[in-house]
């Protein structure tokens, strides 16, 4: 039934906006609800009881605590579908009030369902048909077609929300679906996105600074409603806050498993990618409890997939660290070894300074790592590993510790940027570009090669610039262009030629563990070939673990600690 001047004159949005806060209330209280749940329920006992009964109840909380998260996301949806019918109709009511005032005041009268009238018969314009329509005509059916546009809007709008607020009901016995939850947000965004500014949200790569300006300026029901409508740009933004990213981000990881159920015919990448985000929720709630906190800063499925995931809150911690892995990294490694690596480098950081400064670790897999012909290649073969990932993840890179120091409280944090073999090159890449690398300390270990011929060229200063190289390793003595070239035209002559030219030229330019570079070696254990190349990182179950105590040093800001050993 479409709607008359009376409906909209007399809508009262005292109601609307009560429903909307409560709505936004109960999101609140069950999401709380969920946190009490995992914070006081599922993750002591987790730790504390086990066996068939265990399992059990932990399935039946885990379902419980999913339960409430869902249905605060699905009532965060009706909050922010209630104020985009509020804001749209109230822009119709101010519109038809400054129609029917403007008609009023020349004199025209004006019927319940928005047709205007000459006030009397004299008011009717005569003349010569033939002469066309009368100015006064014109006039009168110019205002009768304004307000009546506004009653059709206003009818159309009417439906519109009607139609999303009834789809964002659920049955008896509430089953969540997070496949459901994502399309409910995707339709609430188109219904009412303009409506409550979700255009206003920053594109991916724009400034931190500007993000974070923009974030703030958001009230705390326009934050709401971003998380609400927009996880997936939310939760990977440089410039949010890290607890508001790893709230989004839970969200996002959790669609990002269901849009694949086990059994679905997929492709190859699209297998990897879903086995890697399982294998990150499976640390996390692993973690979960336990000190240091996991924070999911970043997921997504771009290229191979991309993961951030952080032991301790960048945002309060004194010294942030944040790992750029290499060579044939996947995005299942995030929730295995390379996860593994960023929590060793928090305890080596923690036992370094006696637990008296706030540490955060983070691996940052925001970029493609090279990989090989096969599942797993052989590290030395960097043939398949050219420059263009390094560079674009090195700019990618750049940005996040911009968006680090962007977000952070209190005093400037010490960041420590880490590489680890082709990891080591784009965190290279990110120093030489434009404007620097915004980290204190820069640490790179099974490197070959940063894209620069001296430590100076890193923007840290060469006495920031510390070098792990295993003589065992043999990544760190991957052969030069020149030398690979001198192979293939001349034999193993030409090559041997070409390495007397420059001995220390590695893959990727000077190798970083030479005199001629110029930064600073510390001691690593040695190890065998086949294994040294990933024992940088080791606890000291299977080394000495000196090359870990020395990054740890390093980042917990105490050099005077760290043990050296001799350049090349």
């Amino acid at each position: 039934m479409p709607l008359t001047i009376r409906d909209i004159q007399n809508l009262g949005f005292s109601a609307l906006e009560s429903a909307k806060e409560e709505w936004a209330q109960v999101a609140r209280r069950l999401g709380g609800y969920g946190d009490r749940v995992d914070g006081h329920m599922r993750r002591p006992l987790q730790h504390e009881w086990s066996g068939s009964a265990a399992d059990a109840a932990q399935k039946r909380m885990g379902r419980l605590s999913e339960n409430f998260q869902f249905g605060s996301q699905e009532c965060a949806l009706i909050e922010t579908a209630l104020d985009g019918v509020i804001t749209e109709l109230r822009t119709q009511q101010k519109k038809l009030h400054q129609s029917l005032d403007e008609a009023i005041q020349k004199g025209y009268k004006i019927a319940p369902t928005g047709e205007v009238m000459y006030a009397s018969e004299g008011d009717v314009p005569t003349g010569d048909p033939d002469a066309g329509t009368p100015a006064k005509e014109q006039e009168r059916r110019g205002l009768e077609e304004n307000i009546i546009g506004v009653l059709r809007n206003a009818s159309e709008i009417d439906a519109r929300y009607c139609i999303a607020l009834a789809r964002l009901r659920v049955g008896r016995g509430l089953s969540v679906d997070h496949l459901e939850s994502m399309r409910d947000a995707s339709d609430i965004s188109k219904i009412s996105g303009v409506a409550v500014g979700l255009e206003s949200t920053p594109k991916k790569g724009t400034d931190p600074k500007i993000v974070r300006n923009w974030w703030n300026g958001l009230s705390k029901e326009e934050q709401e409603e971003q998380l609400a409508l927009n996880p997936s740009v939310i939760g990977n933004l440089d410039g949010i806050p890290a607890r508001t990213r790893d709230k989004a981000n839970r969200v996002n990881l959790d669609r990002l498993i269901a849009m694949y159920p086990p059994g679905s015919r997929v492709t190859p990448t699209v297998a990897r990618q879903r086995e890697g985000f399982e294998a990150i929720r499976n640390r996390l709630e692993g973690d979960s409890g336990k000190e240091p906190e996991p924070l999911l800063l970043g997921i997504g499925p771009e290229g191979q997939g991309r993961a951030i995931l952080s032991y301790g809150d960048p945002d309060t911690a004194d010294n942030v660290a944040a790992y750029v892995p290499g060579f044939n990294t996947q995005l299942r490694d995030v929730g295995g070894p390379d996860g593994d690596r960023a929590k060793n480098v928090w305890d080596s950081a923690r036992k370094a300074d006696g637990g008296q400064h706030r540490t955060a670790s983070i691996v940052w897999l925001g970029y493609d790592a090279p990989q090989g012909g096969t599942d797993r290649l052989a590290e030395t073969d960097f043939g398949v590993a050219g420059e263009e990932r390094g560079k674009q993840g090195g700019a990618d890179f750049g940005k996040f510790l911009d968006g680090i120091h962007a977000t952070h409280q209190g005093e400037k944090p010490h960041v420590t940027a880490i590489g680890h073999s082709y990891g080591s090159f784009t965190v290279g890449q990110a120093a030489q570009r434009e404007g620097g690398i915004p980290a204190d300390d820069m640490v790179l270990v099974g490197s070959p090669g940063t894209g620069a011929q001296r430590a100076d060229q890193l923007g840290v200063g060469a006495d920031h610039v510390w070098v792990g190289a295993a003589d065992s390793d043999p990544v760190t003595h991957t052969p030069s262009d020149s030398e690979v070239a001198g192979q293939m035209f001349g034999g193993p002559f030409g090559g041997i030629i070409a390495h007397l030219g420059d001995p220390h030229e590695v893959h990727f330019g000077q190798d970083p563990a030479s005199t001629e570079f110029g930064g600073r070696r510390f001691s690593v254990d040695d190890g065998v070939p086949w294994s040294s190349h990933s024992n940088y990182f080791d606890d000291g179950e299977e080394t000495s673990g000196e090359s870990l105590n020395n990054m740890g040093r390093i980042v917990a800001g105490t050099p005077e600690k760290v043990t050296s050993e001799e350049r090349r």
